[in-house]
């Protein structure tokens, strides 16, 4: 096997935490690509593997930006190198394992048991590189008699429980409008790979880390599940609120709709002031946490009744100067407008070539001394085959017989995607 200069050296980015980081996704859609875009964020050099072709199949998801980047694969997929690999040939196993012997980290979310056959499983890569982090995220988690079932998020989101605590009381159950299930998994997947990598400062050997979409959910429903075992009460829907406290929820003011999360007893008292209803302070029906969650509905009531005669601004206004929080239930459109979303940094501009710039989310984490960076676009389709294969030691005579096969694919470009993608719509 010859050497392995496929990655990028460290020095390159030497400024940002996980520089030097060697990171192979094997991934599609959401929870495998964000935990390896997270890493790439702050530094580590991440070669996504696709399959030639078609590639991850959040590619094909519509909408598309210029009819030919899917907004969806752009979102999980920046900071990354793209190799197109048939992993369904013996060629294809062997250069990714070529690549994976000098891995710090494999990021995987494809179905239990499929890398084992593989050949790329935990037991065949530990062997061959015992300091390799190997995070896959699964469905169902790694045991279990679901272990080899497939799970989407919205499947999940059900599954788990989530989805019947959310939706209005007495109506249909709702999906979050957030791919919580997906992200999430991508999240805790994350945390275990940093985890895992500081214990192998410790121990000089990686790990086989595992987490799953149904781990995740089970994990967020937190204070549901000790309620549920302390009360022996099923959580219901609650709306736009808390299932307790009709003082934690949206109201219907006359132009739009405002929350209102008065969670303690100050603020209590400051929202019967702003809304003109002093004495509710000492009413014996709404006096305590406990009162107001027992005339839950008698509240909410009353509240909607005042609310309704003026606007968003008239409340905002009025609650904030008594230290009441409340905000607006924003638009997507309004949010990043929002003069605090930009000091924050949560909107960034990215170059595509060809294609102009792209806005997308920012990085949520900040380091004061070695923040993160936004560096490369999502990679086109094979974008850095060619470079990654050089990397490893094959002449170009070898890529092009290689891509002769079909094991890998070169570059198709932004263009030529978009030049189809018109083409066949006129069709």
């Amino acid at each position: 096997m010859q050497p392995n200069t496929a990655f990028r050296p460290a020095e390159a980015d030497s400024s940002l935490p996980l520089a030097g980081l060697k990171v192979i996704e094997i991934g599609v859609a959401m929870a495998g690509p964000f935990c390896a875009m997270m890493l790439g964020d702050y530094g580590a050099d991440v070669i996504k593997i696709e399959r030639p072709g078609d590639g991850d199949d959040s590619r094909s998801w519509p909408p598309y930006f210029h009819g030919s980047l899917g907004y969806y694969y752009a979102s999980a997929n920046r900071n990354k190198r793209c190799l197109a690999l048939d992993l369904k040939s013996p060629e294809g196993v062997k250069i990714a394992t070529q690549l994976l012997s000098e891995a710090d980290v494999l990021v995987t979310n494809f179905r239990s048991g499929v890398l084992d056959r593989l050949g790329l499983g935990w037991e065949v890569l530990s062997e061959i590189n015992p300091r390799l982090i190997y995070c896959s995220i699964s469905g169902f988690g790694r045991t279990g008699p679901l272990a080899a079932q497939p799970a989407n998020d919205l499947f999940m989101q059900a599954y788990s429980g989530g989805m019947s605590i959310t939706g209005e009381p007495g109506g249909s159950p709702a999906k979050m409008g957030i791919s919580i299930a997906d992200i999430g998994a991508g999240m805790f997947a994350t945390i275990g790979v940093l985890t895992a990598l500081q214990a192998r400062e410790r121990t000089g050997r990686g790990q086989r880390v595992d987490t799953s979409l149904l781990e995740g959910q089970i994990s967020m429903l937190a204070h549901f599940l000790t309620r549920f075992f302390s009360s022996g009460e099923v959580p219901g829907r609650s709306g736009s609120g808390a299932l307790s406290s009709p003082i934690y929820r949206a109201y219907e003011c006359s132009d739009d709709w405002i929350v209102i999360s008065a969670f303690n007893q100050k603020m209590w008292r400051s929202l019967c002031e702003v809304l003109g209803k002093q004495e509710w302070i000492d009413d014996e029906r709404f006096h305590n946490a406990q009162a107001r969650t027992q005339n839950r509905d008698l509240m909410i009531s009353l509240i909607s009744d005042i609310v309704k005669h003026h606007p968003v601004k008239y409340w905002e206004e009025r609650l904030i100067a008594q230290g009441v929080p409340c905000s607006p239930v924003n638009r997507i459109d309004k949010v990043v407008s929002e003069e605090q979303v930009h000091a924050c940094q949560m909107v960034q501009e990215i170059e595509l070539p060809d294609l102009g710039t792209m806005h997308m989310a920012g990085l949520p984490i900040k380091l004061g001394q070695t923040p993160g960076d936004v560096r490369l676009p999502p990679p086109r389709l094979g974008q850095h085959t060619s470079e990654i294969l050089l990397g490893l030691g094959l002449s170009q005579e070898e890529i092009e017989r290689l891509e002769n096969a079909a094991i890998v694919e070169l570059d198709q470009g932004w263009l030529r995607q978009a030049i189809e993608t018109t083409a066949d719509a006129k069709n």
